[in-house]
């Protein structure tokens, strides 16, 4: 056997027994992975959003967490669709913090160049009163390179701040549905 294969034998039987040692002493990851939902527990039927964000944001979020295991009910209706046993419901609260566009580079005479927005926010999920998930701060940044145009600028701006809603809008899914 060569020494290149041996060592990638040996480095194979290293991490599974890593592995299985971390798993005989009780250690495991954090979050929901384990069931469907990730993040909203199974028994849930009824999630009611709350947010500061963008209607659109919502509208494509309320969209990504269709359910056949429960329905997106709007604030004001979680009552009036409230089952009488309040443990089939949860409110999900999405925060999304003041968007961020710093310019980031300067020309020799000073003058910014580029500039970095930052879009970021959290999720926070509530049930009978007491908060049973949060994600964590969830950012997504880029940069806007600046031009001669102001309209060129504005345009580069709005297609950046709508790319980053996008991508932070996948990371937020991902971790409900992961439950990390």
């Amino acid at each position: 056997m060569n020494k290149s294969l041996r060592a990638s034998l040996m480095a194979i039987s290293m991490a599974m027994l890593m592995s299985v040692s971390l798993t005989g002493c009780g250690y495991h990851l954090v979050g929901h992975g384990d069931d469907e939902g990730g993040a909203i527990p199974a028994d849930v039927q009824l999630l009611a959003l709350v947010s500061n964000a963008e209607p659109g944001l919502l509208v494509q979020l309320r969209q990504r967490l269709q359910s056949d295991r429960y329905a997106i009910v709007e604030v004001n209706g979680l009552e009036a669709n409230k089952p009488a046993n309040e443990a089939h419901f949860a409110i999900l609260q999405v925060n999304i913090a003041a968007l961020s566009f710093t310019p980031s580079t300067y020309d020799a005479g000073g003058i910014a160049t580029q500039y970095r927005m930052i879009f970021s926010g959290s999720l926070l999920l509530e049930k009978q009163g007491q908060t049973i998930w949060r994600s964590g701060l969830i950012q997504r940044q880029g940069d806007v390179f600046v031009s001669s145009e102001p309209t060129g600028i504005e345009a580069s701006r709005e297609r950046l701040l709508a790319d980053l809603s996008k991508q932070w809008l996948s990371d937020a899914v991902g971790r409900i549905r992961s439950g990390f």
